[in-house]
């Protein structure tokens, strides 16, 4: 009986090492990366030769665009083909400018399925935004339309805007915060040279000094008046034509 039991304990443990044997050498599947996104960024198909896009940024068209706001890039869709192609998806992105595959940002995949038909165009509107911690550096970015033949059901996607961006300050910071830097070092300036003066002993001649060229140290002047009567009042008046018709004045009256 011992030796039956020991014969089953033995054939148990040797399934049970087969069985993780080959639990061990099964292939693991790896998770599957969602469909949508491995075809926008690692699996753009070829563009119809027969699509041509134009694009405009309305509101930066100088080049250089700003952070940390709503930003639109139009898009002008034209379909020189036979047959009607569905325009899908616009999607963006802010790569590496000397690795253009490393992306570092992701725009918002943005959908319209919208049919332009054979020789008809059509424009759309794609709405992005920069990142404020990006600013003062430049990125390759770029902007995929994504669309299918209604014919054939084939997918195409064109890319209309590919090249690098400076991305700007957001509007209205940047001037505030080098204000606040002015005002910080005109500050610190004048700290500096109050407790420099008053180290070197110079302080009470600075300080005279501005008062007599700002008027600080300027005396009203006050007007005397004399204390004499009329005739002392009318002496620098002597040999005028004014004591002179007085005197003829006076004359008359005493004849």
């Amino acid at each position: 009986m011992a030796r039956v039991s020991y014969a089953a304990a033995g054939l148990l443990c040797l399934a049970l090492l087969a069985g993780s044997a080959a639990a061990e050498d099964a292939p693991v599947e790896a998770a599957a990366e969602p469909a949508a996104r491995r075809y926008l960024l690692t699996n753009i198909p070829e563009a119809n030769d027969d699509i041509d896009t134009v694009h405009i940024f309305p509101d930066y068209p100088e080049g250089g665009l700003p952070s940390g706001q709503s930003l639109k890039v139009l898009l002008g869709f034209r379909n020189n083909g036979e047959s009607p192609v569905n325009v899908t998806n616009i999607a963006g992105s802010v790569n590496n400018p000397q690795q253009h595959s490393q992306y570092i940002v992701n725009f918002t995949v943005a959908e319209y399925k919208t049919v332009v038909g054979p020789g008809k165009e059509a424009s759309f509107e794609y709405t992005f935004s920069l990142d404020p911690q990006l600013a003062g550096h430049e990125y390759a970015v770029a902007f995929t339309a994504f669309y299918q033949d209604d014919v054939e059901k084939e997918m195409y996607a064109s890319t209309f805007f590919n090249s690098t961006v400076a991305v700007l300050d957001p509007v209205g910071v940047f001037d505030s915060q080098t204000a606040f830097m002015y005002l910080a070092l005109l500050g610190a300036v004048v700290v500096l040279a109050h407790f420099g003066l008053v180290a070197s002993g110079l302080h009470p001649a600075v300080k005279s000094a501005l008062k007599k060229v700002f008027g600080g140290g300027a005396k009203k002047s006050k007007t005397e008046k004399g204390t004499g009567g009329d005739h002392d009042s009318n002496e620098w008046l002597e040999g005028t034509s004014w004591t002179t018709h007085g005197k003829v004045g006076k004359s008359r009256k005493n004849k």
